[in-house]
């Protein structure tokens, strides 16, 4: 997905930012990446006055949300937070992490994950709950089956 970031003093420059699964999280400008800054994870973007700005990454709960920008100190959130009962409803995997070693994080929080971008999907509320409850009940199966197959090859 790509966010818009509209700033005060970067008017008529595109900033975007490209969130996905499998490549992370990305900062255009003009459709291009940004140009990286002296430190890991900085970038440079240069305002209308003609002043080099430095611009981050804030990780939100965890690394499983959208990002804040950090731009010259100042936070902006790209996305509107998730709401708690959000996190409860997608995030319940995660008890897989303790209840199933580490088999069960695997997968519990590949589904926590999931489902907190499904929950930034442009769908209908009951679409984005629905699908939810079908990856973390995937995930749920994919786990006993698993584990069922380890125990019964080690012979236990």
């Amino acid at each position: 997905m790509r966010y818009d970031v509209n700033l005060e003093n970067f008017e008529g420059q595109n900033i975007e930012v490209d969130s996905s699964f499998f490549s992370g999280v990305k900062l255009l400008l003009n459709g291009e990446p940004a140009p990286k800054g002296e430190k890991r994870g900085e970038f440079v973007l240069q305002n209308n006055s003609g002043q080099q700005v430095t611009a981050t990454w804030k990780q939100q709960a965890l690394g499983f949300d959208i990002p804040q920008l950090v731009i010259d100190g100042k936070a902006i959130n790209l996305v509107e937070p998730l709401k708690w009962y959000q996190w409860v409803w997608g995030g319940w995997p995660v008890v897989l992490v303790f209840a199933g070693g580490f088999i069960g994080a695997i997968f519990g929080v590949i589904a926590f994950a999931v489902n907190a971008k499904v929950f930034r999907m442009d769908l209908s509320g009951v679409m984005k709950y629905a699908l939810t409850a079908v990856i973390s009940f995937v995930a749920l199966v994919a786990y006993i089956v698993i584990a069922v197959a380890i125990q019964l090859a080690v012979g236990g």
